[in-house]
């Protein structure tokens, strides 16, 4: 079996959904990259930057699987009202081992597995994607904490349309017969479902680049991404209305801008916030 750890298959980006015969859909999990090692009844959780975090999720050791050897690629989530709760998998993530075991109770984490590249004693990773999709199918059970993925073939609108509705964080298009590629590939791609906003600008974090923006006078979201016209407009009116403390620079009320993000947080923050334009 492949040794612990490995480097998972990484996605490029995209920025429109689209239709496409030669690719799967599948809705994108906002949680923990995680890769399942399971090996005859004893399982390792790796995250994507390799560390081992078996002891955060003690609900997700016992697999129903029908295999005696197997490595599946996946993410952790814990869910909020029915969606991926990112705050909510972090805050598992980070604990000790002694406090996982109540939060496993009290806030429950699942893994939604989407792939398998080690199949009793040989490697799956060579094979297309649709064959490893099917041994993953025999392979895996679903069961409270463990299921697989739902995924559609070749009608990505349609996919896209659903992940809209519910304001979920967006879709992963992947071509059928993709290797599993240990490395960043182009055989799969994320789009993310991006709202946008009218914001109040209240600061500027110096050491870090951060615009500290908010729908009213809080603090909502740390948005990036200015383009060298807008860091022009920025530095004027810093040098204009700036009120240095520390590393901000708080900005009087009145100045607007726009910003795009995924999700709101379940306290009303946004995540991944970019900026897109000062409005005047």
């Amino acid at each position: 079996m492949f040794s612990f750890p490995i480097r998972p298959m990484l996605l490029d980006t995209a920025k429109e959904p689209f239709d496409s015969a030669e690719h799967i859909f599948e809705w994108k999990v906002d949680g923990i990259r995680c890769i399942m090692f399971y090996q005859r009844g004893q399982v390792r959780l790796q995250s994507r930057n390799g560390r081992d975090c078996s002891y955060a999720f003690p609900e997700l050791l016992t697999p129903s699987t029908m295999a005696k050897e197997a490595i599946f690629d996946g993410e952790i989530t814990v869910l909020s009202g029915g969606k991926p709760n990112f705050e909510g998998v972090m805050a598992r993530y980070i604990a000790g081992a002694k406090k996982a075991i109540s939060m496993a109770v009290k806030n429950p984490a699942y893994y939604i597995a989407w792939d398998i590249i080690w199949h009793d004693g040989k490697s799956t990773a060579e094979m297309p994607l649709i064959e490893r999709k099917a041994i993953l199918s025999d392979t895996l059970k679903d069961s409270d904490t463990i299921s697989k993925i739902d995924w559609v073939d070749t009608d990505g609108l349609t996919l896209w349309q659903a992940i809209i509705d519910h304001q979920l964080e967006g879709m992963v298009a992947k071509k059928k017969d993709s290797k599993y590629e240990f490395k960043r590939s182009h055989s799969w791609i994320k789009i993310k479902n991006y709202h946008e906003v009218v914001v109040n600008v209240l600061g500027y974090k110096q050491n870090d680049g951060y615009l500290l923006v908010g729908t009213d006078n809080h603090i909502q979201g740390h948005a990036l991404g200015m383009s060298k016209n807008e860091k022009a407009v920025l530095w004027e009116i810093i040098s204009r209305y700036g009120n240095i403390k520390d590393n901000t620079v708080w900005l009087p009320a009145g100045i607007r801008g726009r910003v795009r993000f995924t999700t709101w947080t379940p306290k009303g923050n946004m995540r991944d916030c970019h900026w897109v334009r000062f409005e005047v």
